[in-house]
């Protein structure tokens, strides 16, 4: 835990090495002392069919939602938030100039009675 999936819409200027990103999502998460890297699993979803608004086609999004086990408080939740919003922003500086685009970052709560998993010895 966290899972980190990091959803773009594919009319993104800039194209970072994704890879690079995610272990920069998942450094981050790191660094606050909350996570372990090992527990940390990151992926990219890419969507090449969206629409924002009118659908015009300048516009963009980058999402990332963390979802974490229940139990956090607001306080948590939100300097997790507040540590990956850079993260994103230093990736897309050419979208953000060019285009209309959105980036967030959002934490779910998972909800731990039903949380199930299994790992592998």
């Amino acid at each position: 835990m966290p899972h980190c999936i990091l959803e773009t819409s594919d009319n993104l200027l800039d194209q970072p090495d994704w890879r690079g990103l995610l272990l920069a999502i998942n450094g981050t998460l790191v660094e606050t002392g909350f996570f372990q890297a090992g527990d940390i699993k990151s992926r990219l979803v890419r969507h090449d069919t969206f629409a924002i608004g009118d659908g015009a086609p300048d516009q963009a999004f980058v999402t990332l939602n963390v979802q974490i086990l229940q139990g956090r408080t607001d306080d948590v939740k939100a300097t997790l938030s507040a540590a990956l919003l850079p993260v994103l922003t230093r990736a897309f500086p050419q979208t953000l100039a060019q285009r209309r685009c959105s980036l967030t970052v959002q934490i779910t709560d998972i909800h731990r009675p039903s949380y199930g998993r299994k790992v592998s010895d």
